[in-house]
Order: C-alpha cells, then structure tokens, then sequence
C-alpha cells in the first residue's frame, strides 16, 4: 500500500515538472546570471541578494520587488524573518524549481505551516507581499 502511493506521488510529481519543464527566463538558470541581477539591489533591503538568487529570483530594479526566474512569481516588501525558500513555497507550492531544489515534503510542510497559522488567526509571521505575475524587465 505505501508503495503504491509513493508511486502515485511520483508519477504526480513527474507530470507536474514535465508540464512545467521550461523556466519562463531561462537566460537566469544559473546562479551567477540571476546575482548579476542584484548589482543596483538597495544596500539596505531586509534580505541579502544571494540568498534570493539562491532561492531563484532576479531582481526588478524597483523597491525589493524579485521575480523566480522558473514560476514567474513576483515578491516584494521582505521583512528581515522571512525564509526566502519557505515564502517561495507558500506563495507560488507549485514551483517547480521549488520542487527540484527542496522538494515535495519541504513544499507540503510550509502548506501545512501556513494553515496552521492562518487558521489560529495568528497569521503575522510573514508580511512578504505576493505581486501580480507579469513580465519586467530585469536590471543586469
């Protein structure tokens, strides 16, 4: 029976990053090309550009506004807190660089986190502020 479900989880797991194979940038598939992004990122901004490009995300040249090179998501307003991976996870579950670098159980936990929190009304962990996902132009 576990068997079974693992390989329900799998072929689940398989269909979600083949559907989802290409990074919407591909030109920031790599570390050093997404941190070059970072060059005129605010000095003073609440999370270090390396962390974030480790995380996946380019800079937009505006505020502290990134954008994941494979999902497309848009973060901006970073508290000092935030984990950069935990707030991928729960803002866009199923990225699949996410899902490659972390994977499934790391995503299902931050659901599960997040739930707890919301539904205890104790919800104050996270101010990260999720943006419409749209196209900018990435300084670099």
């Amino acid at each position: 029976m576990i068997f079974l479900k693992c390989s329900t989880d799998c072929r689940s797991l398989v269909r979600l990053v083949h559907e989802n194979s290409n990074p919407q940038y591909p030109e920031y598939s790599n570390f050093l090309s997404r941190l070059k992004t970072f060059d005129s990122y605010p000095t003073r901004s609440r999370q270090d550009k390396y962390s974030l490009a480790e995380c996946g995300f380019t800079y937009t040249g505006t505020g502290d506004l990134v954008q994941c090179h494979y999902c497309g998501v848009l973060l901006e307003k970073w508290e000092e807190n935030d984990e950069v991976w935990q707030q991928h996870a729960m803002h866009n579950p199923e990225c699949v660089f996410v899902l490659l670098y972390k994977g499934a159980q790391f995503i299902e936990n931050v659901k599960n986190e997040f739930n707890n929190i919301t539904s205890n009304n104790r919800y104050n962990n996270s101010q990260v502020h999720i943006c419409k996902s749209e196209s900018y132009d990435v300084v670099g």
